[in-house]
């Protein structure tokens, strides 16, 4: 079996764009056009979506996002009245989504992260046409461990990871046999785009001679920009031609507005305000033009989109040392823990050897090349046919 001509379900919690989404959405354009596939998305949460989300949508050849309501999908481990509701709503909320699916007679079902991957395993079981799904564990996710949950995750054909920790994350709570385990590294979602350097260090208010560190992340809790801030505070004092460029998006919930005022607050009081930019909304392609060093500093990561995007712009990247972060740079000694000691030792090495930072940027650049979307379907057709 492979994808040519298939019925694809995607399915994502909703619709903002994070890493699992664009992952989503590239799939289904390559599905799409490559494969002559008919794509659909189901949105379990909601059908609000981000403008990011819908520019994203409109090149991604999906024919059509469904929504069923917010569904209910829970049932405790215990005897009681309320659980005892809990199974009839979910036994609906089943049902519902089995009625206005059977139509598009669905082939596979691909989910993204964990309440999606369990809403998979009980449609493959009620629509009569899916022939393969599988459970689709990124990086960081929590684990319900409900009944149907663990229904699901401990009968789905198999498990997916982009890297080792992520089925280690899944093998804490549920009994994951070797022959169900499969890592499958995600595929690098952008493509090169060209932006003038002088011109955009003109608009960003960076002199051409700045050497330009930059961390592309989500203003979320388990990025540390503020481990970066603090190294970068005392790293100026030896290099004071330097530029700290961050990039996320702060409205993507309260937690990373509220982040992005913090740091906001933090620059000022370190008196950084001329040597530290703070970005949101930019084109992500418009800061790796000008950035001379990348890092990713954080407490978990699957396979980091930033730091395929780092070494698509052929940079040097220092980032944390998870496994993810392994598979995609291999032997690099720039793969850190986090404290400022190794993160200002680093720097400090790229900073002082411009040979350096070339080196290391045109082996990433070489790297990288085999993280195709056509490489990650060739793979996941193996894994399926291993079930199907």
């Amino acid at each position: 079996m492979d994808f040519h001509n298939k019925n694809i379900l995607l399915i994502l919690h909703e619709g903002g764009l994070g890493g699992a989404e664009r992952q989503c959405l590239g799939l289904s354009k390559f599905l799409a056009e490559k494969y002559n596939c008919k794509v659909y998305l189901l949105l379990t949460h909601s059908d609000k979506t981000t403008n990011e989300f819908e520019r994203y949508l409109a090149e991604s050849g999906v024919q059509k996002v469904i929504h069923f309501g917010e569904p209910y999908l829970v049932l405790r481990k215990e005897l009681s009245v309320k659980n005892l509701k809990r199974f009839i709503w979910s036994t609906k909320s089943f049902f519902k989504m089995r009625k206005g699916l059977k139509t598009y007679k669905i082939d596979v079902i691909i989910p993204f992260l964990n309440f999606p991957s369990k809403v998979a395993y009980f449609l493959y079981k009620l629509l009569p046409t899916v022939k393969f799904t599988f459970w689709h564990q990124l990086g960081l996710d929590v684990q319900r461990s409900d009944v149907f949950e663990t229904i699901a995750a401990n009968n789905i054909p198999c498990v997916v990871a982009n890297a080792s920790n992520g089925l280690e994350l899944f093998r804490k709570d549920y009994k994951l046999a070797e022959n169900r385990a499969h890592i499958l590294p995600q595929y690098l979602t952008m493509q090169y785009k060209y932006f003038d350097k002088l011109s955009v260090k003109k608009e960003l208010g960076v002199n051409d001679n700045d050497l330009v560190i930059g961390m592309i992340a989500h203003y979320r809790p388990e990025k540390f920009q503020d481990l970066l801030l603090d190294t970068f505070k005392n790293f100026i004092h030896e290099f004071p031609k330097s530029k700290l460029v961050f990039l996320g998006n702060k409205n993507n919930s309260e937690l990373t507005l509220g982040k992005y005022e913090r740091l906001t607050n933090k620059i000022k009081d370190y008196k950084l305000e001329e040597n530290v930019i703070l970005l949101s909304n930019i084109e992500v392609e418009k800061v790796l033009s000008i950035l001379d060093i990348g890092v990713l500093i954080s407490r978990i990561e699957g396979v980091p989109n930033s730091v395929m995007e780092y070494m698509l712009y052929g940079l040097p990247v220092i980032a944390t040392n998870h496994p993810g972060c392994q598979g995609l740079l291999e032997d690099s000694s720039f793969l850190i823990e986090n404290n400022e000691k190794q993160l200002k030792k680093t720097l400090s090495i790229l900073a002082l050897s411009k040979n350096e930072r070339i080196k290391e940027g045109n082996k990433n650049k070489m790297l990288i090349a085999s993280y195709s979307k056509e490489s990650y379907v060739e793979k996941l057709t193996e894994i399926m046919n291993k079930y199907v």
